[in-house]
């Protein structure tokens, strides 16, 4: 009977950065709300503002939504820059709140805040990472993997606390199942058990997902530089589109895979082309690292372009619902990963 291989966590208690969507507040609203972010009680999660379309959650101006529909609110603009958000309220599944007072009386959210009170702020945050909880588990579990990916060994792992079974993490089949109602600091605690290959089943009521997920998230929600050294130095190379949603690739990331896919590049000539800041290119070369999309050997380059089409460039289609909602279906499978391939680790690689 095969040994189980036991190991305990040894990561600190580190908080994902989240990203905050606002809608229709003024210059003086927004720079009330930054002010309150300023002053949240550490410990929690890192809540940054960022991209609407992006975010994780969202604010939202009470007095400038107007309900269109029974199902259908429109966000009016709060600065000369914005536009007028429409969005369908069956579609919407991330966590918003609306600050106050409301616009009308026919339109009565479950969440809603005071500017004026911080407390207020507060509350609806915590109730954001209350919601957002499968998402931190993710980031703490994908942090683990990349610390311990050159200790583990091929097969199937369950993760578990106090005697519950936290995780499956399946290294054949390059799956991951999560216990959905897990608490992610359970995950800094858990025991990490090899198991024989009869053990890979998933509870049906786990959140299925994928190890390249785990790996993008945490790089993507990190504060700490988890970009290989070797990655600033050597050129890098186009392999493929990374087996993530699409909705999770930014931007940025949209510009830096169309330029790798035109030409390799070192990291201050990336600098050069995509006109990103050193910190971003940074996050951005680590996501796709983790997910297998770049590479430093020449003959590992792809031999293709960048599929992801002119309309998936920023600016084209950013503002449609369908792109500014979460929920899109898991992405492909993750493309096998070649041995001695130093975009993985070569004993966890698909063969």
């Amino acid at each position: 009977m095969e040994e189980p291989v036991v190991q305990e966590s040894a990561m600190s208690s580190e908080q994902p950065i989240l990203c905050l969507g606002l809608a229709g507040f003024t210059p003086e609203q927004r720079e009330r709300l930054h002010l309150l972010l300023a002053q949240l009680p550490p410990g929690g999660a890192v809540w940054r503002v960022g991209p609407f379309a992006e975010a994780d959650a969202w604010l939202v101006s009470g007095e400038k939504c107007r309900l269109v529909a029974t199902d259908t609110l429109k966000i009016l603009a709060g600065l000369p820059t914005e536009r007028t958000v429409q969005l369908d309220l069956d579609e919407v599944d991330r966590p918003i709140a609306f600050s106050l007072p409301l616009s009308s009386d026919d339109f009565d959210p479950k969440h809603t805040f005071d500017l004026s009170v911080a407390a207020s702020l507060s509350g609806v945050l915590r109730h954001f990472e209350g919601w957002l909880r499968p998402l931190r588990s993710q980031f703490v579990l994908g942090g683990q993997l990349i610390a311990r990916e050159n200790e583990l060994l091929p097969g199937i792992y369950h993760v578990s606390h106090k005697g519950q079974l936290l995780a499956v993490m399946d290294f054949h089949e390059w799956r991951i199942g999560i216990l959905r109602k897990a608490d992610p600091v359970d995950f800094e605690l858990a025991l990490w058990d090899r198991r024989p290959l009869e053990a890979h089943d998933i509870p049906s009521h786990f959140l299925r997902s994928s190890l390249t997920h785990l790996r993008w998230i945490y790089a993507q929600r990190t504060e700490r530089d988890v970009l290989p050294s070797r990655y600033r130095s050597k050129p890098v190379y186009f392999r493929h589109a990374p087996a993530v949603p699409m909705r999770w690739i930014r931007d940025s990331q949209l510009i830096l895979l169309r330029e790798l896919s035109q030409a390799a590049g070192d990291f201050d000539a990336l600098l050069r082309r995509t006109g990103l800041t050193h910190a971003q290119l940074t996050r951005d070369l680590a996501s796709l690292y983790f997910a297998g999309s770049i590479t430093t050997t020449p003959d590992k380059a792809g031999s293709t372009a960048f599929a992801g089409g002119e309309d998936s460039l920023p600016g084209k289609n950013r503002n449609a619902l369908a792109q500014a909602l979460p929920g899109a279906p898991a992405g492909p499978p993750t493309l096998p990963v070649r041995k001695h391939d130093l975009t993985a680790p070569a004993q966890l690689g698909r063969q």
